[in-house]
């Protein structure tokens, strides 16, 4: 997180808008940052140091669901489900559902399936179940690290670190990790921190 972000949080906590709004459009400007366009979405949403404005907040959570923030996209997504701000669209909502939301689910539900598989809890060993759980949940991150998504960075760069499905890889892990960072991911850079401390 950069600097400017952790004093706008600080901002938006003792509600001082007058000085968080100039500073995450100055965000958005400056880093195209998914995270302020998707705050700036809920200060419209609720009228708090703009005027209170449905459509911008829409408008807003659309620009950071673009660019690939995962909270942006379920916003959006419930946008068009429910017709607020936008014309109702169950089309467009399920789009960025699946976007936002079930496919990063999807590859977690993956994942914890194939450690059931592999460690006999709730289901006997199955390894071939295992391998291709596994593999699902690999391709879905992968699918999903195309895009801005340092959580599902992070997740793949945990793969890479642990040899959960793939060959143990330091550098790709770090490469993944870095990538997670560079998107916003905060425990990334604990992981980075851990990963040089062990090797120096």
């Amino acid at each position: 997180m950069r600097a400017a972000e952790a004093q706008v949080i600080r901002w938006l906590d003792a509600k001082q808008y007058d000085r968080a709004v100039p500073a995450l459009r100055s965000e958005v400007r400056r880093y195209a940052d998914p995270w302020a366009g998707f705050a700036l979405g809920h200060l419209y949403a609720a009228g708090l140091g703009v005027p209170r404005s449905v459509r911008s907040a829409v408008r807003w959570y659309r620009w950071s669901a673009m660019r690939g923030d995962r909270f942006a996209q379920r916003q959006l997504a419930d946008a068009y489900l429910n017709g607020t701000g936008v014309g109702r669209d169950p089309a467009r909502a399920a789009h960025w559902f699946r976007i936002g939301v079930a496919p990063y689910e999807l590859g977690r539900a993956d994942y914890w399936l194939a450690k059931k598989y592999a460690s006999a809890t709730l289901v006997p060993v199955n390894r071939s179940k295992q391998r291709y759980y596994l593999d699902e949940s690999l391709r879905t991150l992968r699918e999903l690290a195309r895009r801005p998504n340092g959580e599902a960075e992070f997740d793949l760069a945990r793969a890479y670190a642990g040899g959960y499905g793939v060959a143990r890889n330091r550098s790709e892990a770090l490469k993944f990790f870095c990538r997670a960072v560079s998107h916003d991911y905060e425990p990334a850079a604990r992981r980075i921190r851990q990963i040089e401390d062990t090797h120096r």
